[in-house]
């Protein structure tokens, strides 16, 4: 949703590429690497979609939610997730009452759910993930690296987009 797209897309650091490719649950990697793992909820609203997705078309209704992943109380991700209306209407999870919820706790739990394929994404100054960086005190002197991956969950969709921080690309070395 948020991504740039250029030409010649640069390649992600090394050290970056096992986190931008696993296919497991980003939540439980990252409470493996600190005593206190926390997700602050930035907001939740709706908004036509900016682009088509894997179950949408730009234009129609989309619920985002906008939250940070955070390890001992340090910002280490951005998240948003997109969910059409027909996916929040249409599933047993309530979505807006998450709060402060990991969703990766939901999803991976949940019986009904399916992983699509990952989405290596890199965002430039201009980027509300790189923005919300250098409003955290996090500047960042290089593109920021994330994965975006679609889901389905008793067969309606929804995409999650992770974006790494420049404290989580620092002490990933």
């Amino acid at each position: 949703m948020f991504a740039v797209e250029l030409a010649q897309q640069p390649m992600s650091p090394s050290h970056m590429d096992h986190w931008l490719t696993d296919k497991s649950s980003l939540t439980l990697r990252l409470k493996a690497l600190c005593r206190r793992f926390e997700v602050t909820l930035l907001g939740e609203w709706q908004q036509p979609a900016q682009q088509d997705g894997v179950g949408w078309c730009c234009g129609d209704p989309l619920w985002l939610r906008e939250v940070l992943l955070c390890l001992d109380g340090v910002p280490w991700v951005y998240a948003l997730t997109e969910i059409p209306l027909s996916t929040l209407n249409h599933t047993e999870v309530d979505f807006t009452a998450l709060g402060n919820r990991p969703l990766g706790e939901v999803l991976f739990s949940h019986q009904q759910m399916r992983a699509g394929q990952l989405t290596v994404n890199h965002y430039d100054a201009h980027s509300r993930p790189a923005q919300l960086a250098a409003e955290l005190g996090q500047a960042p002197n290089s593109p920021l690296w994330g994965r975006s991956r679609d889901f389905a969950l008793a067969g309606k969709p929804l995409r999650v987009n992770e974006v790494f921080l420049p404290v989580a690309e620092q002490r990933l070395r």
